[in-house]
């Protein structure tokens, strides 16, 4: 494996174990207030729609190299070259090998994609059951009180 390829490895890993800390967080972070806790899912959905901002670019070209990759595969797999000598074959392996590495790198591009919309979706749900719970206890108490502005 390409030092390029182990490198996205760990930062995806590294990704998916800050997201899963940090849901986890949140959830148990439940017997804060209404205000902090609606506070910091905001705060983190922020974040989290940002850096989706931010990495739209570089997603639209992960799916056009994915796209590539499918489309240059299915070629392969209908023209099934077979090289004339083995320099030809060897330069088709050494081919086959940058392809697949461009592929990798674009598909852990796309999963950290989804990582981020995963969390946008967990925390908007987080944010709604939140505000549900603590609102309609919100409204209970402003109806029992009498005070019905």
């Amino acid at each position: 494996m390409s030092e390029r390829i182990s490198r996205l490895c760990d930062e995806l890993r590294i990704k998916l174990h800050s997201i899963d800390r940090r849901l986890e967080a949140l959830k148990s972070n439940g017997s804060a207030s209404f205000d902090k806790t609606q506070d910091a899912l905001e705060s983190q959905l922020d974040r989290v729609e940002q850096r989706i901002y931010d990495n739209r670019i570089s997603v639209k070209v992960a799916n056009v190299r994915v796209n590539t990759w499918l489309a240059h595969k299915k070629d392969d797999f209908q023209g099934m070259r077979t090289p004339a000598n083995e320099r030809d074959r060897v330069s088709l392996l050494g081919a086959h090998a940058d392809d697949a590495e461009v592929y990798a790198i674009a598909v852990f591009a796309l999963a950290a994609a989804a990582a981020d919309e995963a969390t946008r979706t967990v925390l908007q749900a987080l944010l709604a059951e939140s505000m549900r719970f603590y609102g309609a206890g919100y409204e209970l108490s402003l109806l029992e009180s009498g005070d019905q502005s």
